[in-house]
Parts: C-alpha cells; sequence; structure tokens
C-alpha cells in the first residue's frame, strides 16, 4: 500500500461534489416537518457507501430517526476502527444573514458554505473520502471499519442508547473514532481529549389559571408567575458567573499543575473573539483562564425565556405562566443524574410563594474524557502532523457529543476526537454562513488516510 496519500489541487471542488449534494438536503431533525428530508439525506448517504465498497449497509433503529451501519472487515488480525458522524443538521429557519442559501452550497474565496458545511456533514465526508481514496488506490482498507451516522446528534442523541444497546455486538471495535470538533488555529486540526456533558431543562412557572388585570383587585395580591421565574432563575448563579446549587461543585476535579500548562501553552486572541462577536467583553468565574473556563468548568445557561404579552404596545396583566429553556454544561467527574436531583431540589426551594413549578427534562448526557497521551492518540498525532507541517494541538471542548460518551462507556472502546471545524467561531457552526476551507477538507483527506494506514502497520499497546 502507499503509505502516503496526496490529492491534486484540481481534484479539490470534484471531491466535494458528494458533500455538496448532501448539503442540499435539509436534514433537520429538530423540527418534524424535516422528516421526509431526514429518510432522503438517509437514503443518500447509503447510496454513496454502497458505491464506494462498504458491505452490509443498514438503518439501526432506535424508535427515532435510524442511524445508519456499514462496514467492510476483510483485515484479519488489523484493528477495527468505528468511525462515528452524524447526518442531522441544526435549523436555519431565517435566510437573514446567509450571504447565499444554507441549503445551495457556494464555494467562495476558497471555502464551502451551507448548513452543514462544518457541522457534520463536512467533517464526516471527510472521513467518507478518506476512505474513498484508499478504496481506489489499494481496492481494500487498511483496516477493518465500521461505521455508524446518526440522525439525532443535534437533538441529543435520544434514541442512540436504545441503538447501542440493541446492536452491542455489531458495533464492537478497538477504538471509536469521530471528526465532529474544532481547532484552535485554522492552519491545522486538533485532537480532542474531553468533552463537557450536557443536561436541558425546561421550566415552567404556573400561577393564575388565567392571565388577570394587573390592578382590579389582583394588582399588589397575586404573584406574578414571570417575576417568580427570574427569581429562581437569579437564585441559581451568581454576577460572578458562579453556580449557586448546594454541591453543584462538589465532584469537579481539580486541574493538575501539568494540566494548567498544557492550558497556558495554548494561544487564543480573547480580544479577537470580542471583536467576532460583538460583545464590549467577556464574562466567567473569576480565577480561571478562558480556555479553563470554556473546558474544564461547568455551566448554566438560560436558553431562551417567554411569558405574558408580547405583541405591540402595553397590555397590563399578570400573566398566567413563564417558561425558561435551560441547559448546564457538565465536566468530567460529575454526574448528570446526580446533578438533576440537585437542581430540582435548588428549584423547589426557591419557588416564591404563589406559584407551581413544572421542570420537564430534556437533553443529558455525561462528559467524557481521555488521557492525553493515550497511543491512539499519540498515533493521530503524528500522522496528522506529517500532512499539515504544523502542531497539531492536544485541546478539550466546551461542547458535548453525547453519543461519545454513551459509546466510550457500553463499548468500552477508547475514542480519538480528531476536529477540522476551524479557529474560533469563524466556521460559523450553528450560526449564518456556516462554512469549510476547501484546502483544509483536501488535506483532512489526506491525515486521515495516513491514520488509518499507520493504524493498519501494527498492534497499538494500550
Amino acid at each position: 500500500m502507499d503509505q502516503n496519500i496526496s490529492l491534486k489541487m484540481n481534484e479539490r471542488i470534484g471531491l466535494l461534489d458528494d458533500l455538496i449534494q448532501c448539503i442540499e438536503i435539509p436534514s433537520v431533525s429538530t423540527d418534524s416537518s424535516y422528516e421526509k428530508d431526514m429518510q432522503r439525506c438517509s437514503d443518500y448517504i447509503k447510496t454513496y457507501l454502497n458505491r464506494i465498497g462498504f458491505e452490509n449497509i443498514q438503518n439501526l433503529n432506535g424508535g427515532g430517526y435510524s442511524a445508519i451501519y456499514a462496514d467492510w472487515m476483510h483485515q484479519k488480525g488489523k484493528p477495527t476502527v468505528l468511525i462515528y458522524g452524524h447526518y442531522d443538521v441544526q435549523p436555519a429557519e431565517s435566510l437573514e444573514g446567509w450571504l447565499s442559501h444554507p441549503f445551495q452550497p457556494e464555494i467562495r474565496d476558497g471555502y464551502l458554505y451551507g448548513r452543514g458545511a462544518t457541522d457534520n456533514k463536512g467533517q464526516l465526508f471527510m472521513q467518507l473520502k478518506a476512505l474513498e481514496t484508499l478504496f481506489k488506490q489499494n481496492n481494500v482498507l487498511p483496516v477493518n471499519v465500521k461505521l455508524i451516522i446518526e440522525g439525532e446528534e443535534e437533538i441529543g442523541s435520544k434514541t442512540m442508547p436504545e441503538i447501542i444497546d440493541k446492536y452491542k455486538s455489531l458495533l464492537s471495535a478497538d477504538l471509536l473514532v469521530v471528526s465532529d470538533t474544532a481547532s484552535i488555529k485554522k492552519e491545522a486540526p486538533a485532537i480532542c481529549h474531553g468533552l463537557r456533558g450536557m443536561i436541558g431543562f425546561e421550566l415552567t412557572v404556573l400561577g393564575p389559571n388565567r392571565d388577570l388585570h394587573s390592578g382590579s383587585i389582583y394588582g399588589g395580591v397575586v404573584q406574578n408567575p414571570i417575576y417568580a421565574l427570574v427569581h429562581i432563575l437569579n437564585s441559581m448563579k451568581n454576577d460572578q458567573g458562579y453556580i449557586t446549587i448546594p454541591k453543584f461543585y462538589e465532584d469537579v476535579k481539580r486541574l493538575t499543575d501539568v494540566e494548567k500548562e498544557a492550558l497556558e501553552s495554548i494561544s487564543f486572541s480573547e480580544d479577537k473573539l470580542i471583536e467576532d462577536i460583538g460583545v464590549t467583553q467577556l464574562f466567567g468565574e473569576k480565577g480561571y483562564s478562558f480556555l479553563e473556563r470554556v473546558w474544564t468548568r461547568p455551566t448554566l445557561e438560560v436558553n431562551g425565556i417567554e411569558g405574558g404579552y408580547q405583541g405591540e404596545g402595553v397590555k397590563s396583566i399578570i400573566p398566567a405562566k413563564a417558561k425558561a429553556k435551560v441547559t448546564c454544561r457538565i465536566v468530567p467527574n460529575q454526574n448528570a443524574e446526580q446533578l438533576k436531583s440537585m437542581i430540582d431540589q435548588h428549584i423547589r426551594e426557591n419557588t416564591p410563594v404563589g406559584v407551581k413549578v413544572d421542570i420537564e427534562w430534556n437533553k443529558c448526557s455525561d462528559p467524557f474524557f481521555i488521557q492525553p497521551d493515550h497511543p491512539y492518540i499519540l498515533k493521530a498525532l503524528s500522522s496528522l502532523q506529517s500532512v499539515f507541517d504544523k502542531p497539531v494541538q492536544l485541546i478539550r471542548a466546551g461542547g458535548t457529543i453525547a453519543a461519545v460518551e454513551m459509546m466510550n462507556r457500553a463499548l468500552g472502546i477508547p475514542a480519538i476526537l480528531i476536529g477540522f471545524g476551524f479557529g474560533h467561531s469563524t466556521s460559523n457552526v450553528h450560526s449564518i454562513n456556516e462554512n469549510m476551507s476547501v484546502e483544509k477538507f483536501e488535506k483532512a483527506i489526506a491525515a486521515l488516510s495516513n491514520y488509518y494506514l499507520s493504524l493498519g502497520k501494527g498492534n497499538v499497546e494500550q
């Protein structure tokens, strides 16, 4: 087999054809009106996988949107790599601010624009195109490969626990490889060895059985649900960004001096971020650096709030109810179920008189962590650096990929997260004008090809 894969400059655009067709399908899992498009995208990917040489292509059903499975298992004695990605994307409900239609991809100034260009269709097709390249050049793959491509990542991988449990033997492997994370520098990828977990809930405060006149016989004697909601939310976090729920930080593991030094060695421009997102300054827990806050500390954020009259002018009422959507990012060593109990107790103990509360839990996943000196990570570092010719940084991520922790725990295999989403916030993931560097797409294919070639050379001591 060739030990290095390199792609000619004039092949770049052709490499993007399959990805572009995939982006054109609005596979939005959060909105049931896109159900047919979700199925269409799944069918498109399965057809592509069959075309490039994969076998045993099937749907893995857990009760929601199916995950796609495929494999190629003809390298006896070689490692089995399970590659994960997802085909669902975030909504693009408003076209305001998009320079081109989110589901009509365009290439401008060396970047591909469209919803899913980075998260995750772009990074998924980096993996798939690397495998296609190996198939074309060698007719075989250097290792055994299994693919699982889910359709519910953007809604918290709701039925992945059922899928993993039901198909556990089918998904068995030596390691899990994922490309769904970011990189700190535009010029090179990063290997991520830690993800924050997620807890999400909707808090509804219920007051009177109908909206009431804010004067008359009600004003001053009936509790206002919006005020009560604000009071509860304010009780959860102080003005220094510290979460005030009792025992919330009890299991947070302190960073070692070595870990702190590693974070301090990573350059990051806070001023550039401030300028990019248009805020006056950054905010967070005192005593912690920027990267400590976004990678190693838990958070509590109000994602949305509603209640009362929202129309033009004034309507003087005491509303019947108010609602907030809240998420917490949790860090290694914290447990989502234990924290849910703490949050529930805190809310009920801080609910003002005269109202009732209802808590509906949704997204919930535990954090993930792997030691950065794991042999599979070190081999990935070597393969990536040989192509990008730049230091590949070891990082953590502030986000959550629920399926990674689930498969790491249930299948008992290490997970290697190779991120090609590029620098800071410039890829606009989950935002307008999401994009991906065409040059990085090409280099990622070469780097991943070399990584799988290196895995096929021999066993890695664990």
